[in-house]
């Protein structure tokens, strides 16, 4: 019993840490996108 709930643990922390690393990617993906979205409108600097 004792190494199933050790393996759910570490499979728990890996799947957090995985969703972290989705959100950061998400969050400078959409960075990117907004950017080369509001580009065309603000004309050449």
């Amino acid at each position: 019993m004792g190494f199933y709930v050790d393996t759910v643990e570490k499979n728990k922390k890996a799947i957090e840490e995985y969703i972290r690393n989705q959100e950061q990617e998400d969050m400078i993906a959409d960075q990117i996108s907004l950017k080369e979205y509001m580009d065309p409108f603000k004309g050449s600097k």
